[in-house]
């Protein structure tokens, strides 16, 4: 039967060493707002510790949590963990088949290339409403994981490191959540990644990732703010990106009723655009393809081109809307262009093409004129 066991410095609480000293399977552990130390860490198992508070940080413990290889679950509630060496906060080893859950917590990394949660094994890892900072969360190789990130936060100041790694095996299902960095998939990643309503600056996608995001926002300016590569498959609805999208090797990438500055496809991606506006510049090359419907064409005046194909490159459009704003549209090589336009702010629109006949622009007036 499960103990309720109240730590603090009162009358009819006992030390959080006698506590610590006498843990059983199933018990619950209420603790008063102050510091606890565990200056050796500590590994846990089967056990629910929940601060008294009323902020996370009221209820402190300075060490690192390690979970127990034959532990079923971890519960812990409005408490600040915060590590007092290069140890991981959470560690979560490989032999494990477990279940770790974080509510309204604040848990504190050490502050380098050591991530704050650290997960291997079979696990179910809950946050809710909580903020981990100065340090990753990353779900290694060995992960058979499920992720369900709700309300909550993540902030690494190693800038050059995911802030979100996922590798391995599972699902993560991301919502109403801030990313202060980069989602990272990696090339052994077999992974479905649901993102909804919420906020990362960058994201990688590599291996075999399944990515479907839906009105969130990516932040970064780079050409790259979100890279996707490898076998990815992704699906994207009412999104916004600051920078560019970049689709790399052979991903298959639809993306709808959103908006982003700049996209560059290569090599083998194919890619279906609905209803979506490029603020900038669009390029495709090598043996990339794409399918535009309701789809707004941009150019901005750092662009040569607002959009631009070559090499095998084919784009096939229904009702797309043109806009150069001074910047060039070129076929290329063997490219070939396929397009109906409903509207364009140039009258007559140059195109610089190798053969006049890879290009057939239904719905304006067009030119074709050597590359200069």
């Amino acid at each position: 039967m499960p103990r309720l066991i109240k730590v603090g410095a009162g009358g009819r609480e006992i030390s959080w060493h006698e506590a610590l000293k006498d843990l059983r399977a199933d018990d619950v552990m209420f603790l008063e707002p102050g510091f606890y130390e565990l200056p050796q860490g500590i590994t846990l198992a089967d056990i629910t510790i929940k601060g008294t508070g009323s902020l996370p940080e009221d209820t402190t413990i300075l060490g690192y949590v390690n979970v127990a290889a034959d532990s079923r679950f971890v519960n812990l509630e409005n408490l600040c963990l915060n590590t007092n060496n290069d140890n991981n906060t959470l560690f979560v080893p490989a032999e494990a088949n477990t279940y770790l859950s974080l509510r309204n917590c604040v848990i504190k990394g050490f502050g380098n290339d050591t991530a704050a949660i650290a997960a291997n094994g079979k696990i179910t890892l809950e946050l809710y409403s909580t903020k981990v900072m100065n340090g990753s969360v990353s779900l290694f190789a060995d992960a058979d994981f499920r992720l369900e990130m709700n309300d909550s936060s993540i902030e690494n100041v190693a800038e050059e490191f995911g802030v979100l790694a996922l590798e391995g095996h599972g699902t993560a299902i991301i919502n109403n959540s801030r990313i202060h960095g980069s989602i990272d998939t990696f090339v052994k990643t077999n992974a479905e990644v649901n993102m909804n309503n919420s906020v990362a600056d960058t994201i990688l996608l590599q291996g075999k990732t399944w990515l479907n995001m839906l009105n969130s926002k990516v932040l970064s300016d780079d050409d790259a703010c979100m890279y996707i590569t490898d076998d990815s498959w992704v699906n994207i609805v009412d999104s916004f990106f600051t920078g560019g999208i970049y689709l790399d090797k052979k991903p298959h990438v639809i993306i709808q009723n959103s908006q982003l500055n700049r996209i560059i496809a290569v090599n083998d991606t194919q890619i279906t655009l609905i209803n979506s506006v490029i603020l900038n510049h669009a390029d495709f090359q090598d043996e990339a393809s794409c399918v535009a419907r309701r789809v707004t064409f941009n150019g901005g005046i750092e662009y040569q081109y607002f959009l631009a194909l070559g090499d095998h490159a084919q784009i096939e459009g229904h009702d797309l809307v043109f806009n150069p704003n001074g910047a060039s549209l070129a076929v290329q090589d063997s490219a070939q262009m396929r397009v109906s336009v409903v509207a364009s702010s140039e009258e007559l629109l140059p195109v610089e093409c190798s053969s006049k006949a890879n290009v057939n622009i239904l719905g304006i007036k067009w030119t074709a004129k050597k590359k200069s």
